[in-house]
């Protein structure tokens, strides 16, 4: 699989951001030095968390795994936490953020969740595939200002288990959770679709990377 971040770094830039990518290969003192010097930390798509982070066994239909990336983003994402760090999470990155703070993950929709909606699509990042809602009285309806919108899901693994102090802020049809969110810190939202694909031509996906940005810079 291709895990490209060359779209990320645009839309960052677009929001007048500038990007900068940290390498997998760092311990918890070059990351705590990494942290400093930034003034926000997206946490992007990617390969499958490994189960065992979670306390569980691996079942069928879990795919690729990095023990690597994993431990540096489980890291990064706590320390990011604890410095109130404005945090973007996508799609994995949505999955690493619930898993670092005690959350757990269906390792499988198709095969653990009956009746599911089609989340992997074989379609381009940038188009948009389902529908999900949006909850009132969160932080991500403040941004997008609408109930119901099309996003473009590419993912075969979601939340189960909620981490303790986040709050869903959107799910899928099928009641998947789609965006979550942590109140009481400065900006942390996770989505488990793409914005990074659509951003270009999708006005939400452009006001979460601005709302993400600003909050960085504020």
């Amino acid at each position: 699989m291709d895990y490209t971040f060359d779209d990320y770094s645009r839309a960052i830039c677009s929001s007048g951001g500038a990007p900068v990518l940290i390498p997998v290969a760092q311990n918890r003192t070059s990351l705590l030095t990494i942290i400093s010097s930034i003034k926000g930390l997206i946490l992007s798509g990617g390969p499958d968390i490994h189960p065992r982070f979670y306390g569980e066994e691996p079942v069928e239909g879990i795919e690729e795994i990095d023990d690597e990336l994993d431990r540096m983003e489980l890291e990064i994402a706590k320390i990011a936490f604890e410095k109130n760090l404005p945090l973007f999470a996508i799609c994995r990155g949505l999955q690493t953020f619930n898993v670092s703070r005690g959350g757990t993950l269906y390792q499988d929709i198709n095969t653990q969740i009956s009746d599911s909606i089609k989340h992997t699509p074989n379609t381009q990042k940038s188009v948009n595939t389902h529908t999900i809602r949006i909850e009132k009285q969160t932080r991500l309806y403040d941004i997008i200002k609408k109930r119901k919108i099309w996003v473009n899901g590419k993912h075969h693994q979601a939340i189960k288990d909620l981490a303790p102090g986040l709050k869903i802020s959107a799910v899928a049809s099928d009641s998947i959770i789609e965006a979550v969110e942590y109140p009481t810190k400065k900006f942390v939202i996770g989505v488990q679709w793409h914005p990074e694909g659509t951003w270009k031509n999708d006005s939400n996906s452009k006001k979460l990377f601005r709302a993400f940005v600003k909050a960085a810079t504020e």
